[in-house]
């Protein structure tokens, strides 16, 4: 699967937060993400809120190009 994600700032929305550690000996970090992005997910899908957070997870992709890119996908059982 190929595909290229291309940014216009001019057209974005643009939140910042801050990373926090956390597991064991802080070798996971974290940060938040705007609750609107996952609203706007779970009603693409046909989702409740709560039931997004059941069935989906945030799943990060990253490499050697600046920066990641999130999206959500469901849950394996």
């Amino acid at each position: 699967m190929e595909s290229k994600v291309c940014l216009d700032e001019g057209e974005v929305y643009i939140k910042k937060y801050k990373v926090r550690k956390s597991g064991r000996e802080g070798r996971t970090l974290e940060t938040s993400i705007p609750r609107l992005t996952f609203e706007r997910e779970a009603r693409k899908r046909g989702l409740s809120i709560e039931e997004a957070l059941e069935e989906l997870e945030a799943v990060w992709r990253f490499n050697d190009f600046d920066g990641l890119y999130l999206n959500f996908e469901r849950r394996d059982p």
